[in-house]
């Protein structure tokens, strides 16, 4: 109906025209739901429902479509989920067989940061699997030298004494450091 008034020089003094403009400017709230709405998008009733045209039909196609896509789209997510716990389990178990650090000693791999100096590596035991550390493990590898022998009885000292402490440093936007 837009497309005739344009040929008819644009005017807009034809009543049913002005009768849907107005419509289209005149808003309320629904009590129920409280959401903002156009007068010229309600659907006015009389005493009983209206017969179901070749629209509502349409936009009731369109909803069982939209919840079948969704439980598609879960039961996707579902399986998509339950490949990746596949995945993990078969990953682990070829791990076992060709880790002979962290395996035999119940730790995770992936928990494991490399350091290699002045020990090997540093295990947050507990990190990956838990999302809590459990404990921390500094494992290293036993060696014939004598001074990475010394470094690593210091560690161990150390750690005996409780000779440490927990600093958190934020690095700041401007590259500085700042501790909390």
């Amino acid at each position: 109906m837009g497309r005739l008034q344009e040929k008819k020089g644009r005017d807009m003094s034809s009543p049913i025209l002005n009768f849907f403009n107005l419509q289209r400017r005149i808003f309320g709230i629904c009590p129920s739901c409280e959401e903002f709405f156009r007068l010229s998008d309600c659907k006015l009733y009389l005493k009983q429902m209206p017969v179901h045209d070749w629209m509502d039909k349409l936009d009731l196609e369109s909803n069982r479509l939209d919840g079948v896509e969704e439980r598609l789209d879960e039961k996707k997510q579902e399986l998509q989920e339950k490949a990746r716990e596949k995945g993990r389990r078969l990953a682990h178990l070829a791990i076992k067989k060709i880790d002979p650090i962290f395996t035999p000693r119940k730790l995770n791999p992936d928990d494991a940061k490399v350091l290699f100096h002045p020990i090997d590596y540093i295990v947050f035991n507990g990190m990956k699997k838990l999302d809590s550390i459990k404990n921390i493990v500094l494992l290293d590898r036993v060696t014939e030298s004598s001074e990475h022998r010394r470094i690593q009885d210091s560690v161990e000292q150390v750690i005996g004494r409780g000779s440490y402490e927990w600093l958190t440093l934020r690095v700041l936007e401007d590259g500085t450091m700042k501790e909390q």
